[in-house]
């Protein structure tokens, strides 16, 4: 049997596993009752998690997702709405525990508090799992179906452009939702309204970028960490002042932007006579990106606030953080308040785990078990046909020439400068500086309801996703040709 890589993540710790891997299967669509997905394994090792499922599994489970999404939109809206609910519900219990005196609470407590952050985690991350992952994981047949749909109606008026059906594609897919990214752009603009006076009258203001600092500093914490020092928002503050003219404008063109671009929509679905069903399914596939993107955000605030607790946990059992963070729920319950505690087993589980989940359990594998098991694995091998350069999907259109930067883990963030071409296995928020540097994406992962297809839509960066094994075959200084309205990369 032969098995594919699903993701592969990088800077992550146990708190994103956990009981995930098993939870995922009451919220993926069962066929005619039977439930097509029916194993995957997780590798996790030196803060990296990689998950492998048979290729037979994965293609079917997403083509029928795709289906269902398809024929019955409506199961589609209904999960989307609770989604956002419970991820909202998320985001504000994590947010009422920040400034928390976890050190006060008695060990039954904090307890309670970490069980239910959780608990809340896997309510928010996983219901949608099929639409705003697994559908577009592999493949991306949803975004292929759309695309072709789109392609045959424009042709059925005449309209036979390959760029002008990706930039329709484009627009049409484009969240006109505000997201977080927004949030912050708008309170970060009423800070240098607030600010830009008493700098010009030479008064401190440190006390304003402070409070939004501490309210905004969250947002690149990933799975792990950091959070944004101080410096980072003084040094924004610092160089975007000199170009602040008119800040009223400023704030009343980025709260407009969202109903120009619902304007802008709504324009084009009337000019090329969008049938309603497909109008529907294109509404469906901007509430997945928008979902997508708060998801994570919800989730990586949550880790920020969990960090919290468990170093508070740490201080308790005489740990360290890290071993804090690689507990399952039941195993901390025991230590905190059984006072028992396996640091063996927590020490294996940070070297190398493999957990095996299937719709009726979850099995855990350490050491040279857990080694055994990957490398019994009949691992797929993609061969790649670089001719006519490496293929994937458009997520913004544009054509730019410029230097590779590989950029594998944050680390690897800061050598991104102005003009280069980001080469990436994956992105998340804290690699957005470095984003925003780069004159195109390309990631390896995801589709168009990607981090790195929302940012570029964003800041309207060209951007090709899904190019399979491109950060191996690519090294930093090459230099590329990117056809992002095709969806090519070529080597110069």
């Amino acid at each position: 049997m032969k098995w594919r890589i699903n993701f592969d993540i990088r800077d992550v710790n146990f708190n994103m596993l956990g009981y995930y891997p098993q939870g995922i299967f009451a919220h993926i669509p069962k066929k005619n009752g039977k439930q097509l997905f029916t194993v995957w394994y997780q590798d996790y090792r030196n803060d990296r998690d990689t998950a492998y499922v048979p290729v037979e599994v994965i293609e079917t489970t997403v083509k029928w997702i795709a289906e269902k999404i398809i024929t019955e939109p409506q199961w589609a809206e209904e999960l989307h709405a609770r989604t956002e609910k419970l991820n909202w519900d998320y985001f504000n219990y994590a947010q009422s525990l920040v400034g928390k005196d976890f050190g006060a609470l008695n060990n039954a407590e904090l307890f309670d508090y970490y069980k239910t952050l959780l608990w809340l985690t896997e309510q928010g991350h996983l219901p949608s799992i099929a639409t705003t992952w697994f559908v577009d994981s592999d493949g991306m047949i949803f975004s292929e179906y759309l695309k072709q749909k789109l392609g045959e109606h424009l042709k059925s008026l005449g309209i036979d452009d390959p760029v002008k059906t990706i930039e329709y594609f484009v627009l049409l897919t484009t969240p006109a939702k505000q997201n977080f990214v927004q949030l912050e752009q708008l309170d970060f603009l009423e800070l240098l309204k607030a600010v830009v006076i008493p700098a010009k009258a030479g008064i401190q203001y440190k006390e304003l970028i402070t409070k939004h600092w501490q309210k905004w500093r969250w947002t690149p914490y990933g799975y792990i960490g950091p959070a944004y020092d101080l410096k980072y928002y003084e040094e924004q503050v610092k160089e975007a002042l000199p170009r602040v003219t008119d800040p009223d404008q400023m704030l009343k063109e980025e709260k407009e932007r969202y109903e120009k671009l619902i304007a802008e929509q709504n324009k084009v679905i009337s000019e090329i006579n969008l049938p309603p069903q497909l109008a529907r399914l294109f509404a469906i596939a901007r509430e997945i990106i928008w979902l997508k993107d708060l998801r994570k955000y919800c989730i990586w605030h949550g880790h920020y606030v969990l960090d919290m607790l468990t170093k508070e946990i740490a201080k308790r059992l005489n740990i360290s953080h890290k071993q804090a963070n690689h507990f399952l729920t039941d195993e901390m319950e025991n230590a905190l308040l059984r006072d028992k505690l396996d640091i063996d087993l927590i020490n294996e589980r940070i070297k190398h785990c493999v957990i095996e989940a299937t719709e009726s359990g979850t099995k855990y594998y350490y050491g040279k078990e857990a080694d055994a098991i990957i490398a019994g694995l009949d691992i797929e091998e993609i061969k790649l046909n670089v001719e006519d350069g490496f293929k994937g999907a458009t997520a913004y259109p544009g054509f730019v020439s410029g230097k590779v930067k590989v950029v594998l883990s944050l680390t690897d963030a800061d050598k991104v400068e102005k003009g280069d071409i980001m080469l990436a296995l994956t992105t998340y928020p804290a690699m957005l500086p470095a984003m925003k540097r780069a004159s195109a994406i390309v990631t390896e992962d995801g589709g168009i309801t990607c981090h790195a297809a929302i940012v570029a839509r964003e800041f309207k960066i060209p951007c090709v996703v899904g190019v399979k094994k491109i950060t191996s075959v690519l090294k930093d200084g090459d230099m590329v040709k990117v056809d992002a309205t095709s969806g090519v990369v070529r080597k110069i």
